[in-house]
């Protein structure tokens, strides 16, 4: 059995090659979260309720690959490792599949439209589940270093940001201005920007795939492999996931805490939109200088993040500053709140010369602390890999993280749909009563409203997530002394 290598500080390319793929999530991720449900509801002209029940049909799948490759992946043996066979194996899927995803074919009935969508966002979910759990499942073997985990979490939240944010950027900046015709006025409405839009990501998913599994081959024969399998049976496999995802208690908090976290962040996707057109009255070229200035956010936290590790360890680094990330995510709409109930004049008006320039500021320190806590709480994850293997006798760092990725992939459709639930309730306009009869505007009462909902439902999802963090319990001292025991340098279960 070949020895797992240990390892101190990693050089900037592994981190750089290890992060990079994470491009392809970030685009794939912000494609589904932002623009699907919109482009093929008032694009294509797909019955919003249609389109969502695709896109929630999809988890279906997701619960079964997700837990099927984490399993698998941990268990290949080949020439090639344990995780690269199946990374090389989703690049063209993924990429040819994103692409037709936003050039379906014209004329299709409601129910053709339905299909395409449903099937497109199928193979898209389940390959790019080929990628990430691999890929991600990589980093506890690439080093054992306490603080060296939270540094490649970091590279790897960096381009997920940089990714997502790039392409929809390009939407306001490049594809939705240059589709202007005479007979659409706003570009984002024209199918034609879509489908640029598709093959510019599907192009950047297939590098951001490519690069990382080449740029990581040469570690394969530094990985663990897995002992040849004597007894597949389905009885086997689901008592040796049960065993896995059961016998650790902190990887449970950290597991319903993801469920909690993955709810709250669910409904701040889906109301976006919303309060950046009609709480904040941003127009395209305010979202678009806001958007740009988020690239500051992985930039300063590539640093950050690990420096806090070092310096408070991680458990009080994600507790602290969590608890500092909440509230202050929450302040400008608790502040707008009370200005449009109570007539206070706490934060800058809407048309304001301070409004953009307050949000700017805002939004750079909000998501800076965000990526800081989940990059850091992804590392808390792959030191409990060690810990779990001295239980177990198996090395699984695939089941654990597709088991939290399909748990918090289901719970933000939950906290998707019941946003929608909450604009019901609220009686909050349909976009064309808002440009047809209210003048582009939505009464402030609703407004208050929104923010009323909005403001309690976030904070306490959010702060029982960090609560939940408390009951971690590995330190920093007990991980070394696991990551220097032997037996985690081997597969010695079978």
């Amino acid at each position: 059995m070949e020895e797992l290598q240990q390892t101190n500080k990693l050089d900037f390319k592994t981190k750089f090659f290890y992060g990079f793929g994470s491009i392809s999530f970030g685009i794939k991720n912000n494609g589904f979260s932002y623009f699907v449900l919109f482009v093929y509801s008032s694009v294509l002209g797909l019955p919003a309720w249609m389109a969502g029940l695709a896109l929630n049909l999809v988890l279906i799948a997701d619960a079964i690959t997700d837990p099927l490759v984490g399993y698998f992946s941990d268990r290949t043996r080949s020439r090639w490792g344990r995780r690269h066979p199946f990374m090389y194996a989703a690049a063209l899927p993924v990429a040819i599949t994103y692409y037709f995803l936003w050039t379906p074919p014209e004329s299709l009935t409601d129910w053709e439209l339905f299909s395409y969508l449903l099937f497109c966002a199928i193979i898209i979910r389940v390959f790019i589940t080929f990628y990430e759990v691999p890929s991600v499942s990589l980093g506890p073997e690439l080093t054992d270093n306490y603080v060296e985990r939270t540094s490649l979490m970091s590279f790897r939240y960096f381009f997920g940001w940089f990714g997502g944010l790039t392409t929809y950027n390009l939407v306001w900046f490049w594809f939705g201005p240059s589709n202007v015709t005479e007979t659409i006025s706003d570009g984002r409405f024209n199918p034609e920007a879509w489908s640029e839009y598709g093959l510019v990501a599907a192009i950047l998913i297939f590098i951001g795939i490519i690069v990382t599994a080449a740029g990581t081959h040469k570690h394969i024969p530094d990985l663990i492999e897995p002992p040849e399998r004597k007894n597949n049976s389905f009885t086997k496999v689901l008592k040796e996931v049960k065993e896995t995802l059961l016998s650790n208690r902190s990887y449970m908090f950290l597991f319903f805490s993801g469920l909690l976290a993955a709810l709250a962040g669910g409904i701040e996707a889906a109301f976006a939109v919303y309060f950046d057109s009609y709480f904040w009255g941003l127009n395209l070229d305010e979202m678009l200088t806001r958007g740009l200035c988020l690239y500051l956010s992985p930039i300063i936290a590539i640093f950050a993040a690990p420096f806090f590790t070092d310096r408070f360890g991680k458990k009080k680094t994600v507790m602290y500053i969590w608890a500092f990330q909440i509230f202050f995510a929450a302040l400008p709409f608790a502040l707008r709140y009370s200005d449009l109930t109570f007539g206070t004049s706490l934060f800058p008006e809407n048309g304001s010369p301070y409004l953009l320039p307050t949000l700017c500021v805002h939004v750079v320190i909000n998501v800076s602390a965000a990526i800081i806590v989940f990059a850091t709480l992804a590392s808390m994850l792959m030191d409990l890999v060690e810990d779990i293997q001295l239980k177990t006798g198996r090395r699984e760092e695939g089941i654990l993280f597709s088991a939290r990725s399909f748990a918090d992939k289901a719970v933000s459709g939950f906290g998707l749909t019941f946003a929608g639930i909450i604009l019901s309730l609220i009686s909050f306009p349909e976009s064309s009563v808002i440009r047809e009869q209210l003048n582009g505007t939505v009464p402030n009462d609703i407004l208050a409203d929104l923010a009323l909902w909005y403001i309690p439902i976030c904070i306490i999802a959010f702060g029982s997530a960090l609560a939940l963090v408390a009951g971690y319990s590995l330190t920093r001292d007990e991980h070394e002394e696991n990551a220097a025991n032997p037996d985690t340098k081997v597969w010695k279960e079978n």
